[in-house]
């Protein structure tokens, strides 16, 4: 059924042109942490009243700090925003202003050829001839803060994102492109991508959800303040690990996510969407996770499918076949379907001719970060479950 499965150790931090694909970067195996759900410590959160731009801070029994505010999106001088000046490290990662502080910021490389992008838009228009007219199929292609945030003396080192996305959405047929290229830009001064970390904030992922869903033609929670706001403190994530540059260390990331506050009921499946995962638990979100983990605090990870049902009523019903990139989205879908499938290419083991019909998808999103389209082996996982 699939041809060239992504074995394990795709999540261990592999430095590829399709690092932003593998995994969450927890562990070997793409799950958690050493501590399995079921022992995890739990959270307690305070609810308080106060200032938007004060922060209460919620005592845990893991070494991490949670805390609840009124919601604001984090806005920073364009003055602070754009690095100026970079230099290499290991792996191809350029370092932007190392030593100016908070201002620090680690770039993934990408690069591109024009035929993959291609292969790529042609797999996801079989989806769609696959599905038939009933179906919709949209195509994410997320970019990375490298697209962004190069200082003008690097400025050309790397491919450019937004030629790689118009390249993927001239190739795609009855697949809707969903190009985030004007929206991230519209935002470049609010904290919507980390620095330590290969991934976005969810706050990027936001912006990304509330355009997917407009295209979409569904409802969205488009005010903040609609969401619970949780803050974790000293987030120095993958591009450390990727670098051993100190500096990152020195200056970890804020990472703010938002819970839905909707009902909805969520259960993790196994690879093969025959068996509850009881282990995952039935929480959407990991509040205990720490450190280079933050970016697992929704889903926990890569391996299992989730179904999300919701209190939307709209019968709607949202598959979204993602890499790792694509897991900060999941929560402000919420708000939007009556019933969400999260499905990752990478370890799924299901057909998917099959698993759209029997979860009566009428929606499929391909929200997978840019480079997962460019990278061969990615696209024949994407390939390989289809039918």
């Amino acid at each position: 059924m699939k041809k060239n499965r992504i074995p394990a150790a795709c999540a261990a931090l592999i430095m590829c042109a399709a690092v932003t694909g593998c995994g969450n970067d927890i562990s070997s195996n793409g799950g958690l942490s050493p501590l399995t759900v079921t022992e995890s410590p739990a959270v307690t959160t305070v609810q308080t009243t106060v200032p938007p731009e004060t922060v209460t801070t919620v005592e845990t029994t893991a070494e991490t700090t949670v805390a609840t505010t009124k919601n604001t999106a984090v806005t920073i001088p364009e003055e602070d925003v754009f690095p100026k000046t970079g230099e290499w490290a290991s792996n191809n990662i350029v370092i932007a202003d190392r030593y100016e502080g908070d201002k620090i910021r680690a770039l993934l490389p990408f690069y591109s050829t024009d035929s993959i992008g291609q292969w790529y838009a042609e797999v996801l228009s079989d989806y769609k001839k696959m599905l038939g007219s009933d179906v919709n199929v949209y195509n994410m292609s997320i970019p990375l803060a490298s697209q962004f945030y190069m200082p003008p003396n690097m400025a050309d080192v790397f491919a450019d994102q937004d030629a790689g996305i118009k390249n993927i959405g001239s190739a795609l047929v009855d697949v809707k492109n969903i190009d985030l290229i004007d929206t991230m830009t519209a935002h470049l001064n609010e904290y919507i991508y980390s620095r330590t970390d290969h991934h976005w904030q969810p706050l990027g992922a936001y912006y990304a959800a509330q355009k997917f869903c407009e295209e979409a033609g569904v409802d969205f929670v488009d005010d903040l303040s609609k969401y619970e706001k949780c803050v974790k403190e000293g987030f120095c994530g993958t591009m450390y690990s990727f670098t051993s540059v100190k500096e990152l260390a020195d200056h970890p990331d804020t990472f703010t996510y938002y819970k839905p506050q909707n009902d909805y009921t969520i259960d993790y499946y196994n690879d093969t969407f025959t068996a509850v995962d009881e282990n995952m638990g039935h929480s959407l979100f990991f509040d205990w996770v720490s450190g280079v983990g933050c970016y697992s605090a929704f889903l926990g990870g890569d391996l299992d499918i989730a179904e999300i049902k919701t209190d939307v009523g709209n019968g709607r019903c949202v598959v979204l076949i993602k890499d790792s990139y694509g897991n900060a989205l999941v929560p402000f879908l919420v708000g939007s379907f009556e019933k969400i499938y999260v499905v990752d290419f990478r370890y799924a083991d299901v057909k998917m001719s099959d698993f759209l019909v029997k979860v009566g998808a009428t929606d499929v999103l391909f929200g997978m970060s840019i480079s997962s389209g460019y990278t061969p082996g990615q696209i024949e996982c994407i390939e390989g479950i289809m039918q």
